[in-house]
């Protein structure tokens, strides 16, 4: 456990921490995804640089396990680096698979700000074993071969993969250097200090090993009084003596000694004597909770010439009320007031944009994790697939980042699983073998607009029909092309035959349904062509907190629309209202739709009038009328959530406080969609 520090400043830097590692290991994904394309020797060396970095930063909060599985990818990135092993399929899935398992372990230390229970030596000991493959022919093997190597002269017994990378640096020209550094008696972090030349000298020459070690902090800092680094280095000591450059160092030593003698005759392999053969299946990380986030720093400026002028605006009203109190003209105040207001009024909107634009982020976040899952599901499932990602710069609000990433797997999955074709089908029917999907997004007025498509079979409406038959859908067999679709987001709805670990129960779509319109207050929409392929568009607020609505009154009580779920307002006559199977409907633009009043959905009765104010709501495909009492005003409205106890009919999705006290209910117009079945 780290136990450099307590209280704040603990929590303060394992904040830093996490905020460091995780953007590490999210660009080292990212790399990793693209190296299955082309391994460029620039991409390898920005690969190699990352998990050097996690390395260090881990061992420095006294993370050893994660350190630990760092260094064993950064091992065998020195290896292909060097040209001595091949970037092949196995370690580019045993790289993968460390990535991924330093995902979840960031997500443990988030949680409990400690990483007990995590298990690395599997991934390391196959790490290992990858690093020993390229090993001279006829070398001796066993533990024992590696202990005679140990000098006279009292070095260490380096261990195979030591004496791996000790043989490859004087293959280089290099020497093998003991360089031996003395912190100052009365320095109270001799471990810190130790650790800053450690970490100066990686990254200048190879360090093969330090005594103690600088795996993770020490349970006595005076054992780093002295500490002991073996490396290779070229000629010249120019190079680790600015590395030793650190305050509280007393004094540093370099020797120049010999090579062990059978350095080159050691299969490195026994390093990972044991260790299981293969990636291993890495579990799901849940994402770590976010409590801060990067902004660019002409973002903060803006916002801070506006907490600059409204510092001014305070002291503006400030002297008005002491005029207010020394019997100023009510006329000059009034005046001085009004501008104040106005002043205030473009202050905020600005300062809301400000903050508004702080809390956006691309969506690249997300769409880095979908390379890697059409990548596996490709080898799972036979299918060769071509991923295209556009509109990668979109920014969205940070609170939809984590809600969208379970529904844009799902999708993916069911595109892979369901759309595509097997290669042989493909061709049969004039395609290419290779089955393409694309992901994309863009902004579109107040909306975020992100499209899934991809050039499979397409939608059988007949087959999902029956399915709904089978499952007793009121209807099912006299529903429009339309309403079929919309059957996939019913619960439990597959039509899969088998049940795989990839589709088969019935849960994706309905996942994908709930999230975008429930949590995210967002539409999503089925496009499909027979033989062509299918689209699924999902339609979401640029922000979750604050709404562009019409503020409605019925009853007394105030309520809003998004007017992202408004068509228009209308008078309606009664004489237009008429009954069709037990329920309201009135002719709108060409087509009969349900009528609604905002008093019937809460239970009670619709008054009677000769004519109606009335909204024509609309969700996805639906529309309906919603009659009400009184249509007021448009405006922004702060939205909070809704407690379930006064929401048990679920038609609100959230609720806003207006300046004068007022309650107002955000109504979800998604029971205009249900009318459809």
């Amino acid at each position: 456990m780290p136990v450099m520090v307590n209280g704040p400043d603990e929590a303060r830097l394992r904040r830093a921490f996490l905020e460091e590692a995780e953007e590490i290991v999210q660009r080292l994904s990212e790399s990793l995804a693209h190296m299955e394309e082309s391994a460029d020797r620039e991409l390898v060396n920005e690969v190699f640089r990352l998990t050097h970095s996690l390395k260090s930063e881990s061992a420095l909060m006294g993370y050893q396990s994660l350190s630990r599985l760092a260094h064993a990818m950064e091992d065998v990135l020195g290896k292909v680096r060097s040209g001595s092993l091949s970037l092949g399929r196995e370690a580019l899935d045993l790289l993968t698979a460390g990535a991924d398992r330093s995902a979840v372990m960031m997500a443990d230390i988030s949680r409990t700000g400690t990483e007990d229970g995590a298990d690395v030596e599997d991934l390391v000991g196959s790490l290992a074993v990858l690093v020993g493959k390229e090993s001279a022919p006829g070398a001796p093997a066993g533990p024992a071969a590696a202990r005679t190597l140990a000098s006279a002269r009292g070095e260490p017994a380096f261990d195979a993969v030591e004496l791996r990378r000790i043989e490859e640096a004087r293959d280089r020209g290099e020497s093998l250097v003991r360089l031996t550094v003395r912190v100052l008696p009365d320095e109270p972090m001799k471990f810190a200090r130790a650790f800053l030349v450690f970490s100066n000298l990686e990254q200048v020459v190879n360090v093969i090993r330090a005594v103690p070690p600088m795996d993770g902090l020490p349970t006595r800092d005076e054992e780093y009084a002295e500490t002991v680094f073996y490396l290779t280095a070229p000629p010249g000591d120019e190079l680790l003596e600015g590395a030793s450059r650190v305050d509280q160092i007393e004094s540093t030593a370099v020797e120049r000694i010999g090579f062990p003698g059978a350095a080159a005759g050691v299969d490195a392999s026994v390093a990972a004597e044991g260790a299981g053969e293969g990636a291993p299946t890495e579990p799901q990380a849940r994402p770590a909770e976010k409590s801060s986030i990067r902004v660019d720093t002409r973002k903060l400026d803006e916002l801070w010439s506006f907490v600059a002028e409204l510092v001014i605006h305070k002291a503006h009203i400030s002297r008005l009320c002491d005029g207010v109190a020394r019997g100023m003209e009510a006329a000059m105040i009034h005046e001085e007031l009004l501008e104040s207001a106005d002043s205030l009024e473009k202050l905020s909107s600005g300062m809301q944009q400000a903050m508004r634009d702080t809390r956006m982020i691309p969506i690249s976040i997300i769409f880095s994790k979908f390379p890697r899952l059409v990548r596996d599901l490709s080898r799972k499932l036979g299918k060769p697939v071509e991923l295209a990602l556009e509109g990668e710069d979109t920014e969205i609000d940070r609170s939809l980042v984590e809600s969208l990433s379970d529904p844009l797997t799902h999708i993916i999955r069911n595109s892979v699983d369901h759309g595509l074709e097997f290669p042989e089908e493909r061709v049969r029917l004039g395609k290419p073998e290779k089955g393409r999907i694309t992901v994309s997004a863009r902004r579109q007025g107040g909306t975020i607009v992100i499209e899934l498509a991809d050039d499979g079979r397409g939608l059988d409406t007949e087959r999902i029909r029956r399915k709904g038959m089978d499952m007793g859908v009121p209807n099912a067999s006299a529903m429009t092309e339309a309403q079929v679709r919309e059957l996939v987001f019913l619960p439990g709805f597959s039509t899969k035959d088998v049940v795989t670990d990839v589709s088969g129960r019935g849960v994706g779509m309905d996942v994908v349904a709930t999230r975008v319109r429930t949590d995210l207050r967002g539409d999503v929409e089925l496009a499909s062509e027979p033989g062509r392929g299918t689209r699924v568009i999902l339609r979401l607020p640029l922000t979750l907190t604050i709404v562009n609505s019409l503020l409605l009154a019925d009853q007394g009580q105030l309520y809003a629309v998004p007017l992202s779920d408004l068509d228009s307002t209308a008078k309606l006559p009664a004489a237009d209202i008429s009954l069709e199977d037990g329920a309201e409907v009135a002719p709108w633009m060409g087509e009969v739709i349900r009528v609604h009043s905002m008093s019937g959905l809460l239970g009670g009765d619709r008054p009677s009038r000769d004519e109606y104010f009335a909204v024509v709501l609309r969700h996805g495909d639906g529309r309906a009328f919603l009659i009400v009492d009184e249509l007021m005003e448009e405006r922004e409205i702060v939205i909070k959530p809704v407690d379930d106890l006064v929401n048990p009919l679920r038609l609100f999705s959230g609720v806003s406080i207006l300046e004068d006290g007022r309650l107002v209910f955000i109504l979800d117009t998604s029971f205009v969609r249900r009318d459809n079945f």
